[in-house]
């Protein structure tokens, strides 16, 4: 009877957690998705994908692709400056996140292709287009660039992750989120905690212009987002990616990168290697800008921005 009580009580000390912290979300249906969310639609192979569509629908198109966790409108201060200055631009929230749908998947580099290439064609975007990538995006759209140049005519990237990355940095946590079943139920508990703890979007600013435009906490309400947030992280290849940057740089795609110098994410050995792997590409360093740099200095980031693509894209 006491061995029979002792694992009476693990086990409730193990399911009663995660069922807890299951009870917080619930399911993101086409009803929630049309009743909060003011953008569009579109069905890809994966699932129902969201995104924004601004500007002109006959001028250049500038495709945005942000990171790891927040959603399309990280971009806003960017979209807008490049909206006001002649281009259509589209933003869209990764499966998983904001309002697109969360599938069951690996969430690797062939899935991150593929929801891209589905996107511009099911939006009729067959003409080249200038593409942004922010932190994790940048690893997407450097690898877009490296298969399929002849979309594009230009790659952007705003603090790219791809060489040196300090993300989970604590040793035994990532060793505990690699582990499955156990990484699972550890993420499923704290996952949220870990995500909201990242002090780069503590946002200190007292000008409300230079903060994240919208709520990140929003998606993590709806099921799926832990999920494909661990997925991503476990199966989505975002260090050492030297030979992706150097084959779309081998692609004569124009490449510009933004690195902040007080990112605290992306190590600053990551301006060296990227050096190396595309000396051709253009590389600015913001000396004041942190791994927010889009946004906390969209001042700085968008006349560099709009400048790119007047160069590569009209």
């Amino acid at each position: 009877m006491d061995w029979l009580l002792v694992f009476l009580i693990v086990a409730a000390a193990i399911l009663v957690p995660w069922v807890w912290a299951g009870t917080r979300e619930k399911p993101l249906t086409h009803a929630e998705r049309s009743s909060k969310a003011p953008g569009k639609t579109c069905t890809l192979s994966a699932g129902t994908i969201y995104y924004t569509d601004s500007g002109d629908r006959h001028a250049p198109v500038i495709v945005m692709v942000h990171g790891f966790s927040v959603p399309h409108f990280v971009f806003a201060q960017n979209a807008a400056a490049l909206v006001e200055n002649g281009f259509r631009v589209i933003q869209f929230d990764h499966f998983g996140r904001g309002w697109s749908d969360r599938p069951a998947g690996r969430y690797d580099t062939d899935f991150y292709d593929r929801e891209l290439i589905e996107l511009l064609d099911a939006l009729d975007l067959h003409e080249p287009v200038g593409l942004v990538g922010y932190s994790m995006g940048g690893v997407i759209a450097a690898e877009f660039a490296a298969r399929h140049p002849e979309r594009l005519t230009g790659l952007l990237l705003l603090a790219p992750a791809g060489f040196s990355l300090n993300l989970f940095s604590n040793p035994l946590v990532r060793a505990i989120m690699r582990t499955p079943l156990l990484g699972d139920w550890y993420w499923q508990i704290f996952g949220r905690g870990l995500l909201l703890a990242d002090p780069q979007l503590a946002q200190p600013h007292i000008d409300p212009t230079r903060c994240i435009q919208g709520d990140d906490t929003i998606q993590m309400n709806y099921k799926g987002y832990l999920h494909a947030i661990l997925a991503t992280w476990r199966n989505l290849q975002m260090e050492n990616r030297d030979t992706t940057f150097a084959s779309a740089a081998a692609n004569d795609v124009p490449i510009m990168t933004i690195f902040g110098g007080q990112d605290l994410t992306i190590r600053p050995e990551s301006v060296t290697r990227l050096k190396k792997a595309a000396p051709q590409s253009r590389i600015e360093v913001l000396t004041q800008g942190n791994h927010g740099l889009g946004f906390e200095l969209y001042d700085s980031v968008n006349p560099l921005m709009v400048e790119f693509f007047n160069t590569h894209s009209k």
